[in-house]
């Protein structure tokens, strides 16, 4: 990834107040984004939140926080936060929260909203805080939290059928999936506090409800047919609760990163060792590309998923590229 982009300070251009934090000495040093406004999933209001909170608190901030109940009042919630001032928003707890926090910053079109910022607070849970290789503990990610440093990354535009034949769009931060790896992330928020059982049980939950079937892969320089277990359109390098899917995926190249698995999603499972590591490609069943532009037909209907969202309806489906779009903390 590249180097984080130079601070700037939002108060200049929005006139919100110049919030501080105490130094060593005393003396209060200026927040480059306002105090973190917290949003948390349930699970992340058992405990998550307050530590977070008692965390930033010794650094001399007060940050406000809200739960969403259920996870997808999030974004509502990010956007009242933002009506109200607040630049820095912080994701706490799994991909879910973090997408709909997303939703309420950047649209079809690009930013709602350009100062603002996406803080992640996965603790463990977040499989897009991982590609940035953010703190897990609530202290060292309060320090994280108040710092000045932003990323620019791109974010993921996908246009797909609705149930009713209507096409819909709609964005994501970390990565699109189809099939297997769709019914996987779509079960592993409510699985990773579960730790290894929670993340079996998301496996093969996935696995009784998938098959595989014959589709047409469309990609800048190449157009394929395959039978499709499941695919992965990555934006971020970690998917499906933690596997390192697709290694060589970069969050500010303009590109996705495709994988496609063939075969049957028994093989995808089979596997599950390599792409915890990240070391299943190059695989005979496995196709890997970069692309900008992204299309999938399938044959038979297969689930689709946003950042671990299940959406309504499915293929054909067709991802771009929002190139620098979204400020995340790191």
């Amino acid at each position: 990834m590249t180097s984080p982009m130079p601070a700037t300070d939002p108060s200049r251009s929005t006139g919100a107040p110049p919030w501080g934090s105490p130094d060593p000495s005393g003396r209060m040093v200026p927040l480059p984004y306002g105090p973190p406004y917290l949003i948390g999933d349930p699970a992340a209001a058992r405990r998550d939140l307050t530590e977070l909170r008692r965390a930033l608190a010794r650094s001399g901030v007060v940050a406000e926080a809200a739960v969403a109940r259920p996870v997808e009042r999030a974004g509502a919630i990010a956007a009242r936060a933002l009506e109200r001032g607040h630049r820095l928003l912080v994701a706490v707890g799994s991909d879910l929260v973090a997408h709909a926090v997303l939703r309420a910053m950047v649209g079809p079109t690009g930013p709602r909203w350009p100062d603002a910022v996406l803080g992640l607070a996965g603790l463990g849970r977040q499989d897009l805080a991982a590609t940035f290789g953010l703190p897990e503990d609530p202290e060292r990610l309060a320090r994280h939290l108040l710092g000045p440093k932003l990323f620019l990354a791109d974010v993921g535009r996908a246009h797909w059928r609705g149930p009713d034949g209507a096409e819909r769009v709609g964005v994501f931060a970390n990565c699109a999936e189809l099939g297997y790896p769709a019914e996987v992330s779509s079960r592993a928020p409510g699985a990773a506090r579960a730790g290894r059982v929670g993340r079996l049980a998301a496996a093969l939950g996935g696995l009784r409800v998938s098959r595989s079937t014959p589709a047409r892969l469309e990609l800048d320089h190449a157009a394929v047919e395959l039978r499709l277990a499941g695919l992965v359109v990555a934006n971020g390098q970690f998917s499906m609760g933690r596997m390192k899917v697709a290694p060589r995926a970069l969050p500010d190249d303009g590109r996705m990163s495709v994988i496609a698995f063939q075969g049957e999603p028994l093989g995808i499972y089979a596997r599950s060792k390599n792409l915890y590591y990240g070391d299943h490609v190059p695989h005979p069943t496995i196709r890997e590309y970069q692309s900008r532009r992204v299309s999938v037909d399938t044959a038979e209907p297969v689930t689709l998923a946003l950042d671990g969202w299940r959406a309504a309806g499915g293929p054909p489906v067709t991802v771009d590229v929002l190139e620098g779009v979204l400020r995340v903390k790191v």
